[in-house]
């Protein structure tokens, strides 16, 4: 009874939290850089073949606030966000379930000296809502629904959507195929924009794929095919022509409302595997092709453009429990692209700058795209208090990681278009620092510190918004600390 009574109370508190559904762009994604701190447990034991539910109802509530500082050059932002979640499962019939959870996200802007207006805001959504099922021997399965949709290593591909998965295992090969929509998300909640139209009216993409892998002697081969569509509406007007250029036989056309529609496919293979005793690898190779319109024009270009990750982790089983792991990760990049998240950044030529989907961790302060960058990292994390026997103490973990970024085109920039534009190939490194602490089995803290010193391809820009000069070779400081509390 006194379970049922909370989550009637969390429902009436998340209906009434539920005002406006506008909300700050930066803060829309927030959580794509820290997918570790989306608190997503009994999601991960539902998903996995080996742990269909069999009876039962089971339901629960997250409540996680995260307090977020962050210093740029550009501006020094300070906010306070709240994500409160009420999940429930049931079971339908043998090995198969429903699973529905809810989200409202509340979030505070305390300060931001970047923007002369902002406020509180409010997005509340369907987060996850699907059915799964399997065989009576689990060697298929198949789910529908809003669900997160993940393939390969995530960098391609890794977020919500409306739509199905498919798998299939067997002794010597597994399939996976899956198809989803992006368009009924919130557009609050949509992190697929890449356009400003596409921000302000939610990313209409549809994701198809799939992935074949097969294992032997504890490695793992996989390949994967990913196409991209994108169905946002597109405004321009023909009579209202700005200029025109001449180049061999072609003619570029720009007009006042540019057509911005992106549309890639992704090829990859990965493999991933253990060496030895504590000792694991895992690699990725990504080609991207596709079609993107020029900056400002009326004509389509080809896209051709590579990415890759390769991690290898090793766990010394002795006091502290440490695991050290060394990373490098590219993207590439072309000296025509002046924005590496725009789908019409790239000015002239065929477009080799890489555009993600997906997930990638490259630094806290830093928060790098993957695209005309080298990452190249290690890390150390260890367990203080592992050999206790006091719960409270044993569950605590460090992490320190020191990162080094190169540019892949020395004369191009990286990022949105404003960060290392100087012609130089030294980005600059920089330094996270992250704390996890299981208190209680349903109550968690975490706390991140990230550092970056930009190195020699920063230098100084003119911002036209605010008719201001900035220096972008200022240090860059950010911390994100919070709890996740579940009932």
């Amino acid at each position: 009874m006194r379970r049922i009574t909370i989550i009637a109370l969390s429902l009436l508190v998340t209906a009434l939290a539920a005002g406006s559904l506008r909300a700050a762009r930066d803060s829309i994604k927030s959580d794509q850089y820290f997918p570790e701190l989306q608190g997503d447990e009994d999601m991960r034991v539902i998903e996995s073949k080996k742990n269909m539910l069999s009876s039962g109802i089971s339901y629960g509530v997250w409540i996680t606030p995260t307090f977020m500082y962050q210093e740029t050059p550009q501006s020094t932002l300070t906010s306070l966000t709240t994500t409160f979640r009420v999940w429930f499962k049931t079971y339908l019939w043998d090995n198969s379930f429903l699973y529905v959870r809810g989200k409202d996200t509340y979030t505070w802007i305390i300060s931001d000296t970047g923007a002369e207006n902002y406020s509180d805001t409010n997005v509340l959504d369907l987060d996850i809502g699907y059915m799964a099922m399997a065989s009576k021997r689990r060697e298929v399965d198949f789910s529908a629904g809003r669900k997160y949709f993940v393939l390969g290593s995530g960098l391609v591909l890794d977020g919500r959507g409306d739509g199905a998965e498919f798998n299939f295992y067997s002794k010597y090969i597994s399939i996976m195929a899956l198809g989803c929509w992006t368009g009924w998300l919130a557009k609050d909640d949509n992190p697929y924009g890449l356009s400003d139209r596409d921000i302000s009216t939610g990313a209409k993409r549809v994701f198809a794929g799939g992935k074949l892998s097969t294992t032997w002697f504890n490695q793992t081969l996989y390949l994967f095919g990913l196409a991209q569509f994108d169905f946002g509406r597109e405004y321009y007007n023909k009579k209202r022509m700005l200029t025109a250029a001449v180049a061999g036989n072609e003619t570029y056309f720009q007009y006042y409302g540019q057509r911005s529609r992106y549309e890639s496919q992704y090829y990859g293979a990965g493999l991933e595997g253990v060496i030895a005793s504590g000792l694991s690898y895992a690699g990725e190779f990504i080609m991207e092709r596709g079609k993107s319109y020029l900056s400002g024009y009326t004509i389509r270009k080809d896209i051709l453009a590579y990415a890759g990750q390769f991690r290898l982790d090793y766990y010394i089983d002795v006091v502290l429990k440490p695991v050290l792991q060394a990373q490098y990760a590219f993207g590439s990049g072309d000296n025509n692209r002046k924005d590496y998240r725009a789908p019409n950044g790239n000015e002239w030529a065929k477009d080799r700058g890489f555009l993600y989907f997906g997930t990638f961790v490259g630094g806290y302060a830093l928060k790098p795209l993957l695209s005309n960058l080298h990452v190249i990292s290690g890390s150390l994390s260890f367990s203080p208090f592992s050999w206790s026997s006091i719960f409270q103490l044993k569950n605590m973990t460090f992490t320190a990681k020191y990162i080094y970024y190169l540019k892949y085109k020395t004369w191009a920039p990286i990022n949105y278009g404003l960060d290392a534009t100087r012609p130089d190939r030294h980005v600059g490194q920089g330094v996270d620092v992250a704390l996890r602490w299981l208190l209680f089995s349903d109550f968690s803290l975490f706390c991140n510190y990230g550092w970056f010193k930009p190195g020699k391809a920063f230098g100084y820009y003119y911002d036209f918004v605010q008719n201001l000069t900035y220096s972008s070779r200022s240090e860059r400081h950010f911390v994100m600390a919070g709890c996740n509390i579940s009932f």
